[in-house]
């Protein structure tokens, strides 16, 4: 790469099917939430508002109080207030530092679900990492 030229950005958007099954962190990421939205199938949870950047997030609260953005493909509307969780979902983030190297297992709304090699299991921006 030429002095002075900006490195690519790769910004995840492939098809389920297309993500890649390794990812090296190309920025840092540091979580924000210590205590994280969870819910399992079948639960029921307030909904808020969209994010504004990862638009197809909604604002949610869990039945134990938790706050969090949640993928809305995840959430069964009950009225314009309430939905149920279709899946178990947990919104841990990692922390991950550049060069990291992460194992890839699922993708929602541009966030990747990752492992750690130290077996720690959370969410990611897609765009503060790189295919392997």
């Amino acid at each position: 790469m030429r002095v002075g030229a900006t490195r690519p950005r790769w910004v995840y958007n492939a098809r389920m099917d297309e993500i890649p099954q390794r990812v090296r962190a190309i920025r840092p990421h540091i979580t924000s939430d210590p205590d994280p939205v969870r819910f399992v199938t079948g639960d029921v949870l307030s909904v808020g508002h969209h994010d504004q950047q990862w638009r197809s997030y909604v604002w949610c609260t869990d039945q134990s109080g938790h706050a969090g953005w949640v993928p809305d493909s995840y959430l069964e509307m009950i009225d314009a207030r309430e939905a149920t969780g279709l899946r178990d979902y947990d919104a841990t983030e990692l922390t991950v530092g550049p060069g990291e190297l992460l194992d890839v297992l699922e993708e929602a709304g541009g966030w990747l679900r990752c492992r750690t090699s130290s077996g720690h299991e959370g969410w990611v921006p897609g765009d503060n990492v790189e295919p392997v």
